[in-house]
């Protein structure tokens, strides 16, 4: 991932120049035009699907605890955003196993039981895993990072006949999301 600050983006509008810095004295190593590098990300993400990209100014706007400190990286895959050395337990939730015997509806209590279950099974294993340093096993129980999700909405979508990039996908997934966060 490539992580783009406010700045880099306003100077690729202007069409301005843009210093590469070096991180092991803080020098301009090379100035070139923004747009020549927003080019070069552009089409390595068009040919091969990555650099993915991190909006580093909007993060750290929206961080939910400005006061830890910034965010300055995420996971691999770029789910878990949060202060450095912290880990988030993860899971996700199979939305399959709730669609119900013939498959024609969604079982929306057993979805709040089993939110309910996973995040208790998560908030547990804070306290019981084992983390690579102190300072994370440390910060983890500090800001119980809990992270649960969900797993094959699109199966879903197909089994129900919605298709995938319709205002009714959109409505399902939002409300599935909402379900999700309000339990």
């Amino acid at each position: 991932s490539v992580r783009l600050t406010d700045d880099f983006m306003n100077a690729v509008n202007d069409e301005g120049p843009w210093n590469l810095i070096r991180r092991t004295d803080g020098k301009v190593a090379k100035t070139l035009p923004a747009t020549d590098l927003w080019d070069q990300i552009s089409n390595a993400a068009w040919s091969c699907a990555d650099p993915g990209l991190q909006f580093d100014t909007t993060i750290n706007d929206w961080h939910t605890c400005p006061e830890g400190g910034r965010i300055n990286g995420s996971n691999p895959c770029s789910e878990y955003m949060f202060l450095d050395d912290t880990a988030c337990n993860l899971a996700s939730a199979n939305l399959m196993k709730f669609m119900g015997e013939n498959q024609d509806r969604f079982d929306v209590d057993g979805f709040r039981h089993a939110c309910r279950l996973w995040t208790l099974t998560l908030e547990i294993s804070v306290a019981m895993a084992q983390f690579p340093s102190a300072r994370i096993a440390e910060l983890s129980w500090k800001y119980r990072t809990l992270g649960l999700g969900y797993a094959n909405l699109g199966t879903v979508l197909m089994i129900l006949g919605i298709p995938y990039d319709s205002q009714q996908a959109t409505n399902f997934a939002g409300a599935i999301s909402a379900i999700m966060t309000a339990t």
